[in-house]
């Protein structure tokens, strides 16, 4: 399934396929570590056949599909 990064702007991007949770915290290092970011915690969360992670940034996100009927939600932009 797909992992999205969301910037604090609301826009949704592909960032990777993952096959699963240890690929999925993987990409998400390798990306935080790319943009000098670094993180205290890791909240996650899931709804609507997502899991949410939020890394302590307050503003952007990443949001993995868990199942392919999972839709980005209405109101958020989606560059793709």
């Amino acid at each position: 399934m797909t992992l999205y990064f969301e910037n604090s702007r609301g826009i949704w991007r592909p960032i990777a396929d993952c096959a699963n949770k240890i690929d999925v915290a993987i990409v998400i290092k390798k990306f935080l570590d790319e943009h000098n970011y670094k993180s205290y915690y890791t909240r996650t969360w899931d709804s609507d056949g997502w899991r949410h992670y939020d890394v302590g940034s307050h503003t952007e996100f990443f949001h993995y599909q868990m199942s392919s009927e999972a839709k980005i939600p209405d109101g958020n932009k989606s560059s793709g």
